[in-house]
């Protein structure tokens, strides 16, 4: 499994894909069962992402179609939303397993600002509500 760079600013391993939209946001679109060699690339790409940022950086991360994530990949996005470049997380799904993803690493977590919406627009909302000059593609 390798890190392919898609465009200048999107990456994809595995069935995952990340992209920075707006100014300061890296969209997580989340495919698939989330293993601990899939999510050691995850955090490499999104870490390539976020030098690419001036400042803080908010993550927008679909789980409509992640599958299963393994206790070390569960431990590897905390350490994402944990650290000290990260401002806000907002996880966004409609299926009943994109609940139960999601409140896996909103329960543990130091993190306050992280929260899990039905839809994207609700999420990108949130993530706006401090910087309304953010522009979405």
């Amino acid at each position: 499994m390798d890190i392919i760079q898609i465009s200048e600013k999107e990456f994809s391993v595995g069935g995952n894909k990340s992209s920075i939209i707006g100014n300061n946001i890296i969209h997580v679109v989340a495919s698939g069962e989330q293993t601990r060699e899939l999510a050691l690339m995850q955090y490499e790409m999104d870490c390539k992402l976020a030098s690419m940022i001036d400042g803080k950086v908010n993550f927008l991360i679909d789980v409509n179609k992640a599958g299963k994530n393994s206790p070390e990949a569960r431990s590897i996005w905390t350490k994402t939303t944990e650290n000290e470049n990260t401002n806000k997380v907002a996880i966004y799904g409609l299926s009943p397993v994109a609940r139960v993803l999601a409140s896996f690493v909103i329960g543990v977590t130091k993190k306050k600002d992280i929260r899990f919406f039905i839809t994207k627009e609700d999420a990108l909302n949130w993530i706006n509500e401090e910087n309304p000059k953010n522009n979405q593609e």
